[in-house]
Formats: structure tokens, sequence, C-alpha cells
């Protein structure tokens, strides 16, 4: 298996700093993980991709070693902002995008407002959020999930909600793997942009496709179910609607390769098209 790539930070601005893993040459595939993922979830993509592209994983605030949001209740929006200062910082112009979860939501944003530097648009395991729900509603969640890390602890809550994150006949190495990934969060930053979800809507953030589009389901997702990504779906006319059978929101953890193979055929044509165009 390949190594990580090593971890690096970048300056963004205002004192802010990201970090983030990339590898490879070419145009860049800029990666946007989920709430519990981050820059080293995407090892088969660093391998698979770093051939032909600059793959960059990025971490979100307040993981690893990026600084955290300023806000006390930051929003979605304030976190696509964040991706932009991301962008500009490293100077790409025109890249793929790829989110998974929470990063679908980021990715719908950054596409939304800059359309142009978008080559193709990935949303993996796409989460709509909890922005329509009662404000009351959305204060028990968010209470909730700040409740159990406290009773439970990190190693507790990895321990209880991980395995639900995965295909109820996923492989227990994928188990174990994901689990022992989940001890490593970093609780303020998660539960800043898990707020941020809670109080937000990616159709907020839809708009007509700019650009070649994928979107992926897990057939066992219970957090992004294949049924609430395919309403995504439809209102991104003319994406390309896939399902995985057989996982579920632990796309990095559970059958990568299907992954790796759906998103290296997705952005080679969208390369290939763009060169072509040009």
């Amino acid at each position: 298996m390949m190594a990580v790539p090593t971890l690096k930070k970048i300056n963004i601005g205002n004192d802010g700093v990201i970090s983030f893993r990339e590898c490879g040459a070419g145009t860049p595939v800029v990666i946007l993980h989920g709430l519990g993922g981050r820059s080293e979830s995407w090892i088969p993509q660093y391998k698979a991709l770093s051939d032909r592209y600059r793959v960059i994983g990025w971490d979100a605030p307040g993981y690893n070693e990026s600084s955290e949001m300023a806000e006390m209740e930051p929003t979605l929006s304030d976190y696509v902002n964040i991706v932009k200062q991301f962008i500009d910082s490293l100077g790409l112009d025109y890249f793929h995008l790829v989110g998974h979860s929470v990063g679908t939501c980021l990715s719908a944003g950054f596409h939304k407002l800059y359309p142009e530097q978008l080559i193709s648009l990935t949303l993996a395991e796409a989460v709509i959020g909890n922005g329509r729900s009662s404000k009351v509603d959305q204060d028990k969640a968010i209470m909730a999930r700040a409740s159990d890390f406290e009773e439970l602890g990190i190693v507790g809550v990895a321990r209880k909600k991980t395995p639900n994150s995965l295909s109820p006949n996923a492989d227990p190495k994928a188990i174990e793997t994901a689990v022992e990934f989940a001890t490593k969060v970093k609780v303020p930053g998660h539960l800043k942009l898990a707020q941020a979800l809670i109080r937000g809507n990616i159709f907020d953030f839809i708009a007509p496709l700019n650009c070649p589009g994928l979107i992926i389901a897990g057939s066992d997702d219970r957090s992004a179910p294949a049924e609430f990504v395919e309403q995504i779906a439809d209102a991104y006319p003319g994406i390309d609607y896939q399902i995985i059978d057989g996982i579920g929101h632990q796309i990095a953890f559970e059958k990568p390769e299907i992954f790796v193979k759906l998103l290296r055929n997705h952005i080679d044509k969208a390369e290939d098209f763009g060169k072509a165009t040009k």
C-alpha cells in the first residue's frame, strides 16, 4: 500500500492555515473530506490518480493542522469561503473538485460561486443537512453530538458510532480501520463543521451544472440514503448518478477500488473533453 503523502501547510491569509496532502503532477484534483474524514482518508485516490493528476486532499478548518474557524458558529458558506482562500493560496485556476459527505455541500457551494474554475464536479455520498428542520430540532441535534463526546470520550464515540456508518455486511477489517481512524478526530473542529451542516441545506448551493458532474450513493448508507442522494441528483439535470452496492457512508474504507474507478473514469473524460475543446 502507498504511504500517505506528507502533511503540508499553507497560509491562506488573516493568520489562517490549512493543512493538506498532495502527490503527483498535472491537472489538480482537490478532494474535500466529510465530517469523519481528513486528508489522509484518500490513499487509494492518491495512488490511483497521481500518474496523471496532482491530487490534493485538504483538511477542513479544525482538522489535523488546519487552524480553527474564527466564528463561534460558522456556516457552510463560511467554509466555502475558506475553500476559495485555500484554492487561491495554492494558485489553482482550473481543477477537478471532489467532495464527500459534508464536503459535497462545500463543493456544491464552490461550484455555484466559481463555476468557471471547475473542470468537473464529483459529489460522493452527498448529504442534505438539517437546515429545513426547526431551530429546536437543530439545537437538539447539535447538543446530542456534543454530549456524546462529553459522556463517552473520543474513543467511546468512535467505537459506538463508527460501525453504524458502514454497511451491515462490511468487512471486519474495514470496520476496525474506520474505528481506529475516528479515534484521532479533533473534537472542536468536528463539532463546528457538524453544527454548520445541521444548520445548512445543500439545496441552497445547487446551481445548473457548468461542468461534467458525477454523484455517487452507497446502497447501505444511513447518513446519505440513496433516495436522498437521488433527490440531489434530480436537482442537477445531466449529472451522472451512480450507486455503489454494499457500502455505507465510509466510501474511503469500503470497496474503495469501486469509487476510485468511477472517479477516474469521470475525471479522465472531463479532462480529455476539456483539452479537445480548447
